[in-house]
C-alpha cells in the first residue's frame, strides 16, 4: 500500500558511489525515461568515513544532493543503508580502519566492539536521511538493514535485534525495514529472523521458477509483500573471467513473468546502471578480484548508454501503465583523442614518504594504509656463495620481490599472490637489502574469508632458515604523487629501475571535452591516472576488460597528464614509442 492505495513498484540499481557527480541527473533522467517507479541504493559506510573520526559528504559523496535530484524526477528510493553492503565494493562497505583498531574485530555481529562503531556511524548517517523517507515528503520508502545476512556464517540474531532498534530509533516507526537473501529456508533463518523486518529475496532469470521462490517466502514470513530485491538483468565480472552477458529478451521475459505473476510481487533490477570502480574501490576476492567496470551488462551501460536491453524494458514497463514513453534522453558525447606518446618518469621504490621501523613486518592497515601498496625493506647479509632461499609464509595480496645491492640498484626477482613460496636467489653477491611491494587488490567483499582480510606481509619472512627483522616500511598513499606534475622534465634515468614498479607519463591536449576510453597499449598491468584522478587498475593479459572509461569530468581544455604505473611488464615498445590510445567505445576480450 501507498497512500491507501495498492501499489506494485518496479526499481532498478544504481550506485551514486561508482558515478561522477556532474553525471548523477544524467542517469537518473534515463532510469525515469524507462518506466520505473523507483532507484535502489546502496550506501557504503567507507566512503563516507574513511578514518574513525572523519566523515564525508562532499562532491561524488553528496548523498542528499542525490536523494534531493531523485525527488525532484519523482523517483522513489529504496535505501540499503548496510553497515555492510557486498556490492562488489572493498570490504563490502565496511571501512578498512576496523581492521587497524582490531584485525581481529568480530564483523557483522553483535560484538560490543564492532556494534560501538556501527553505532556511531548510524548516528551520523539515518538522521540525515530522516527528511528524506516518503512520511517526511521524500523520496524513501524502503531500508534494507545488512545485506544476504543469511549466506554469513555468524547468523547472529541479537545483531539483526540491534540494527533494528538503532535504525527505529532515528528513522521512526512507519518507514519498512528489510532484509534480503537467497530463496532458500535456510538463508531466510539467519538472514531475517526478527520477525519485524520485511524478508525478501534475491533470484534472477536463471534461478528458481516464481512459483517456487515464492512458496518458500510464503511459507517463511505470511501475509506480507513479496519483493525480489535483487533480479539480476546482467552479471559482475572479475580479472580473468569471461565479460558476462544477459540475453536481453530472457531477461525481459523473466521480468513480465515476476511482475504479471501477482499484485504483491514487486521487483527490483540489478543492476539497471552499474558505473565504474574508480580508483582502489573494487571489491576484492580470491582468486581474482573485482575488475574496474562495473557495466554488469546493466540497461544503461557503464558510460550511461541506453542499449537494446533499455528500450525493451521501457517497451515493457511503458505497455503495462499504458502510456506513451517520453523523450529518450541523449546519450553523451564520445571522443577519440588517438595516440599518446609516454616516457618513463619515476618508480614507485622511489617514494621519500617517512619511513616506519618496526622489529617485525606491519600489515599496511596499521599505518592506516588502506589501500594500494607499500614498501617493506630488510637488510640482509648475503652467504659467501652468494646464494639465498627466501620463503614468506603470509601475503595479502600480491607481493612484488626485488633485492638492492650497495650501489642503490635494484633487481625484480617475481610476484606471489596469496600462497606461500619459496624464491632461491644465485648470484647475488651484492645485495644488502631485500625489498618488497606489497599490493592490496581489494578487501574481499563477501562471504567468512572477509574476517581479518588484513593486507601486507602477514607472516614471517624466511632466509636461509633464519627470521628476518628489523624492518622499514613505507605507506605509498598516492602512487601518482611521486611524480611532480609541475616540474616535469624528462631525463635519462641516472638507474635502470625494473618493469615493475615503474611510472610513465605523457601530454595530451584536449579542444572539445566528451567522455573516452583508454587503451594502455604498451602495458599489461597496473594503474592509471588523469590529471590526478584515479581512474583504476587494468590488467591486459587477463582481462576481460581491454579499456578503462574515462568520464569527461576527468579532463580539462589544454593540456591533460597521464601517469601509468607498470606492475608487471615487459613494456611493449613499437617502433620505439611506448603508448596508449583513447578511443571512443569500450573493448572487451
Amino acid at each position: 500500500m501507498k497512500d491507501n492505495i495498492s501499489f506494485q513498484y518496479v526499481s532498478g540499481s544504481i550506485h551514486y558511489f561508482r558515478i561522477p557527480e556532474e553525471y548523477w541527473h544524467d542517469r537518473l533522467s534515463k532510469m525515469k525515461a524507462a518506466g520505473l517507479d523507483a532507484i535502489q541504493i546502496y550506501i557504503p559506510w567507507n566512503f563516507h568515513q574513511p578514518e574513525k573520526d572523519v566523515y564525508d559528504f562532499d562532491g561524488d559523496r553528496n548523498l542528499e544532493k542525490f536523494l534531493e535530484l531523485a525527488t525532484s524526477l519523482d523517483l522513489l528510493v529504496i535505501a540499503r543503508v548496510g553497515p555492510y553492503i557486498c556490492a562488489e565494493w572493498d570490504f563490502g562497505g565496511l571501512p578498512a580502519w576496523l581492521l587497524r583498531i582490531n584485525p581481529l574485530m568480530k564483523l557483522r555481529s553483535s560484538d560490543p566492539e564492532y556494534m560501538k562503531f556501527v553505532t556511531t556511524w548510524f548516528n551520523v548517517l539515518l538522521p540525515s536521511m530522516k527528511r528524506f523517507l516518503y512520511e517526511n515528503g521524500g523520496p524513501i520508502i524502503m531500508v534494507q538493514l545488512e545485506n544476504e545476512y543469511g549466506s554469513y556464517s555468524t547468523c547472529d540474531e541479537t545483531y539483526l535485534k540491534e540494527l533494528y532498534n538503532l535504525s527505529r530509533l532515528h528513522l521512526g516507526g512507519n518507514v519498512i525495514i528489510f532484509t534480503s537473501d537467497g530463496p532458500s529456508n535456510g538463508l531466510l533463518k539467519c538472514g531475517s529472523s526478527d520477525k519485524r523486518y520485511l524478508a525478501t529475496v534475491n533470484f534472477g532469470p536463471t534461478t528458481a521458477p516464481v512459483p517456487k521462490v515464492f512458496k518458500v517466502l510464503e511459507d517463511f514470513r505470511q501475509n506480507q509483500p513479496w519483493v525480489n530485491s535483487e533480479y539480476y538483468v546482467g552479471w559482475l565480472d572479475v580479472w580473468g573471467g569471461d565479460h558476462h552477458k544477459t540475453n536481453p529478451e530472457w531477461a525481459v521475459e523473466g521480468l513480465n513473468h515476476l511482475i504479471s505473476y501477482s499484485m504483491r510481487v514487486n521487483v527490483n533490477m540489478y543492476m539497471f546502471h552499474g558505473g565504474t570502480n574508480f580508483g582502489f574501490w573494487n571489491g576484492g576476492a580470491r582468486p581474482e578480484s573485482s575488475i574496474t567496470s562495473y557495466d554488469y551488462d546493466a540497461p544503461i551501460s557503464e558510460a550511461g548508454d541506453i542499449t537494446r536491453k533499455y528500450m525493451i524494458i521501457r517497451d515493457l514497463l511503458f505497455r503495462r501503465k499504458g502510456t506513451e514513453p517520453p523523450k529518450l534522453p541523449r546519450n553523451t558525447t564520445k571522443i577519440s583523442y588517438g595516440c599518446v606518446n609516454m616516457k618513463f618518469k619515476s618508480h614507485l621504490l622511489e617514494n621519500k614518504a617517512p619511513v616506519t621501523r618496526s622489529e617485525f613486518p606491519l600489515i599496511m592497515e596499521s599505518l592506516r594504509q588502506y589501500n594500494g601498496f607499500m614498501i617493506y625493506s630488510v637488510t640482509v647479509t648475503v652467504p659467501r656463495n652468494g646464494s639465498i632461499f627466501l620463503k614468506f609464509f603470509g601475503i595479502s595480496d600480491i607481493a612484488h620481490v626485488y633485492t638492492g645491492d650497495k650501489s642503490g640498484h635494484y633487481t625484480f626477482h617475481g610476484s606471489i599472490r596469496y600462497v606461500n613460496k619459496t624464491f632461491q636467489l644465485n648470484n647475488v653477491h651484492d645485495v644488502n637489502n631485500i625489498t618488497i611491494i606489497a599490493e592490496n587488490a581489494g578487501h574481499i567483499n563477501y562471504g567468512s574469508e572477509m574476517y581479518s582480510d588484513v593486507k601486507g606481509i602477514t607472516g614471517p619472512v624466511i632466509l636461509n632458515g633464519k627470521e628476518l627483522r628489523d624492518w622499514t616500511m613505507i605507506p605509498i598513499r598516492d602512487p601518482f604523487a611521486i611524480v611532480n606534475m609541475n616540474k616535469m622534465k624528462y631525463f635519462p634515468s641516472e638507474k635502470k629501475w625494473p618493469v615493475p614498479g615503474s611510472i610513465y607519463h605523457g601530454v595530451f591536449i584536449v579542444e572539445e571535452l566528451g567522455d573516452t576510453f583508454i587503451q594502455p597499449d604498451s602495458f599489461v598491468r597496473g594503474i592509471i591516472s588523469i590529471n590526478r584522478h584515479h581512474v583504476g587498475r587494468f590488467d591486459q593479459q587477463q582481462g576481460p576488460q581491454l579499456r578503462l572509461y574515462v568520464p569527461k569530468t576527468f579532463l580539462k581544455l589544454g593540456r591533460n597528464h597521464i601517469t601509468i604505473t607498470e606492475l608487471q611488464g615487459p613494456i611493449k615498445n613499437d617502433a620505439h614509442h611506448v603508448h596508449i590510445t583513447f578511443h571512443d567505445q569500450m573493448l572487451w576480450k
